[in-house]
């Protein structure tokens, strides 16, 4: 797991020994936590569940994402924004919005 897959850790840290010091234990706990972790088979949850991804992530393909399909019996959304693994840095307003509006429509369903 590089920074180039995920292009996970700003320029900024990577050219600053204290903050890279400051931050390493946390990414190694991601990166242990990402390299040790075994999917378990379940049965599909009944909620809605919405999935965003960024169109040019080079991580997590889409069909990636799709498979969460398979985790519930309810509702699913899939939705791409423009940019990398980390998208929101490019698209922070429209996932935002779209996150809003995600939610509105759960809450409306289960206030009905």
């Amino acid at each position: 797991m590089s920074n180039y897959r995920y292009n996970a850790i700003p320029q900024a840290i990577l050219e600053n020994e204290q903050l890279l010091q400051l931050f390493l234990p946390c990414l190694r706990a991601d990166f242990t936590m990402l390299e040790t972790y075994a999917y378990t088979s379940k049965m599909p949850l009944d909620c809605p569940i919405s999935v965003f991804g960024g169109l040019q992530d080079k991580a997590i393909r889409v069909d990636d994402l799709e498979a969460w399909r398979e985790q519930t019996c309810s509702s699913f959304n899939l939705q791409m924004f423009s940019g990398d693994h980390f998208f929101l840095h490019n698209s922070k307003s429209l996932f935002l919005e779209s996150l809003s509006q995600h939610l509105h429509q759960v809450l409306a369903i289960n206030n009905n």
